[in-house]
């Protein structure tokens, strides 16, 4: 099943492709103050995929807290897209179903996920198995990902 969705400029889309329904997925609000205070609604499928669709001076990235992931927002709008992590050539995200208005999942029960007592091993080592696999339409963004932010 394909999902799609988009910022509210609509600057920056996401697709998202998983073989299970938006039900037998979930979501999950991260209790963390930036997700909080961002109304953060998140899916992720380690057997699906995501695809982010902007051009690199669409998005601001922004690391806080262990600096482990960048979380991706509009530059025009200010909607949190999604968190990307990636090494080497692996690149995975968690999208922001609010955020993208992604209408499929807006009306699952949310499940509370607090990640504060990992340590940043733990962490990027959850991500790696749980997030999606992720990719960049946009040849110049992919390119420049893991460069200088």
């Amino acid at each position: 099943m394909h999902y799609s969705g988009h910022c509210h400029c609509g600057a920056v889309k996401a697709r998202f492709q998983s073989e299970r329904t938006p039900a037998e997925l979930g979501v999950r609000t991260c209790q963390c103050d930036f997700c909080r205070r961002q109304g953060a609604v998140n899916i992720s499928d380690p057997a699906g995929a995501i695809e982010i669709d902007c051009s690199p001076d669409d998005i601001h990235r922004y690391r806080f807290a262990l600096r482990t992931a960048d979380f991706l927002i509009c530059r025009t709008c200010g909607t949190y897209v999604a968190a990307v992590m990636g090494e080497g050539e692996r690149i995975v995200s968690t999208i922001n179903v609010t955020g993208l208005r992604m209408a499929d999942f807006l009306d699952i029960e949310e499940a509370p996920a607090d990640y504060a007592a990992e340590t940043t091993e733990a962490r990027i080592a959850r991500r790696f198995d749980k997030w999606t696999p992720t990719r960049f339409t946009n040849p110049q963004l992919a390119a420049s990902y893991f460069g200088p932010h």
